[in-house]
């Protein structure tokens, strides 16, 4: 049922402009060609379980699923991988205008890692995917409210 309320979260952010965050960037940052690569570049930092239990949370907008591939990484990590930098951006933003509490994000320039776990389970992430921005040349943050 958990996960209902995650995945509704994301469908369900009205889509006003109300103060999101900063966007991404996407300068010098790195990309990959894979879900397979996104994957195990994220596996070597964070040491993944290797069945986590779940469904990753699909990012939706205007009725459209915004990710070209995801994976999981444990039951509330999520490696998603985009076509492009709108779909990436989108979904940033729809990250970024919840007001349903923290999530942890770090993304790079067609990827992103999502830490739904203090959303999930009201508890900080035992996860520290704060790690993966220096080690992956990407962008930490922590989006919603």
């Amino acid at each position: 049922m958990l996960d209902i309320a995650v995945a509704t979260f994301l469908v369900a952010v009205p889509l006003t402009g109300c103060g999101a965050q900063d966007q991404p960037r996407d300068e010098n940052q790195q990309g990959f060609s894979s879900i397979d690569e996104a994957y195990t570049a994220v596996d070597d930092i964070l040491d993944c379980e290797s069945d986590p239990v779940g469904e990753p949370v699909v990012p939706m907008g205007d009725g459209v699923r915004l990710t070209s591939a995801q994976k999981l990484c444990f039951e509330n990590v999520q490696v998603d991988l985009y076509a492009d930098q709108d779909a990436l951006r989108e979904s940033y933003r729809i990250l970024s205008d919840s007001n349903q509490g923290k999530v942890h994000v770090v993304h790079g320039k067609n990827w992103m890692v999502v830490d739904v776990s203090e959303l999930a389970t009201g508890q900080p992430s035992p996860r520290n995917i704060e790690r993966l921005a220096k080690e992956l040349s990407g962008e930490y943050a922590i989006v919603g409210s």
